[in-house]
């Protein structure tokens, strides 16, 4: 899996959020604690045999995180915005349950994906094709 990088998600959640200028500072610790709750779950919702790592700023890089998977990453990034008192745009407390769905449904396909790149590589490993008869 590839890695994924942070700089555009926070561009994005800043325009979502309208933050700009003044509260930048705490904007940047609550980017970052929201991607890093999001980060778990993604972990344990996916059961990732080796963990998607969590981000210490806002320019990192999500190490073992495909940037197909940033759709997910950003769902998970606006729900949790949204839980911790961050304000989106009028009418949007609304989408929270969207956002939380939104993320939950991408976090299972992510792990559909990678369970079935798992069964196919144990597949080609299987000389007489019987690996799904014992899964």
């Amino acid at each position: 899996m590839a890695d994924l990088q942070t700089t555009n998600l926070y561009a994005q959640k800043q325009r979502e959020f309208g933050t700009r200028g003044a509260g930048l500072a705490r904007f940047d610790e609550d980017f970052i604690d929201a991607a890093n709750r999001a980060i778990i779950q993604m972990n344990r919702w996916a059961n990732l045999a080796t963990a998607v790592s969590e981000i210490a700023t806002t320019e990192a890089t999500v190490t073992g995180l495909d940037d197909k998977y940033e759709d997910v990453l950003s769902d998970g990034l606006s729900f949790h915005l949204l839980k911790m008192g961050r304000r989106p745009p009028k009418d949007a407390e609304a989408l929270v349950k969207q956002f939380h769905d939104d993320f939950a449904d991408g976090v299972a396909s992510m792990y559909s994906d990678l369970k079935n790149i798992s069964q196919d590589a144990d597949d080609e490993n299987d000389s007489i094709g019987l690996a799904d008869v014992y899964d």
